[in-house]
């Protein structure tokens, strides 16, 4: 049986992190949702707040670069080595990160704190727009379409490495979420 295009396969990492933040988050209460470690880890919440950020940024770059007359071509792709750099320090078991003050969920006001539901619904529009945008990149040349990175403007990354990362960046934090609602002290 022939492997599944990658386009279609990253589409999957991004369903996955769907379903896991609906496994993680979707029957917390607010208090659960908004509970910090007290070592000042992220909550569940601030979690699923940073991958919604981030989603602002990534999703109208990605919709554009695979928009109509994009460059075709068929896979197997491989990436350089700085796409390959940026990727594997957004794995799920790699190493903690520092994460820049723009994109840090707990610099926020912590007395407001976060709606569940309305967090949760953000981060399904996202997971969508990741998916859509995933399939409708099946087909084209992954390696060769570049991607402004949004946080480093002149560094560009291969589209596929891109939607790879992102879903991995998602899985990430939905690990971190888990060991959140599960760690000592997490309200009942």
């Amino acid at each position: 049986m022939p492997a599944r295009p990658q386009a279609l396969a990253y589409a999957d990492v991004h369903r996955q992190s769907q379903a896991e933040a609906h496994r993680v988050a979707g029957a917390l209460t607010d208090e659960q949702f908004n509970w910090s470690p007290e070592s000042g880890g992220w909550s569940v919440g601030e979690c699923l707040a940073h991958l919604n950020v981030v989603a602002q940024a990534y999703l109208p770059l990605v919709e554009a670069a695979t928009a109509d007359g994009a460059p075709r071509a068929e896979g197997p792709f491989e990436y350089g080595f700085l796409a390959r750099k940026v990727a594997g320090a957004v794995q799920p078991d790699g190493p903690a990160l520092k994460t820049g003050a723009a994109l840090d969920p707990s610099r926020r006001d912590r007395r407001a704190p976060l709606d569940r539901d309305r967090t949760l619904a953000a981060f399904d529009g996202h997971a969508g727009r990741y998916v859509a945008a995933c399939e409708r990149a099946d087909g084209l040349d992954l390696a060769r379409i570049k991607v402004r990175y949004p946080f480093m403007r002149l560094l560009r990354l291969p589209l596929g490495a891109v939607l790879g990362l992102t879903g991995q960046h998602a899985l990430r934090h939905l690990a971190q979420a888990r060991r959140v609602a599960s760690a000592p002290g997490f309200p009942a």
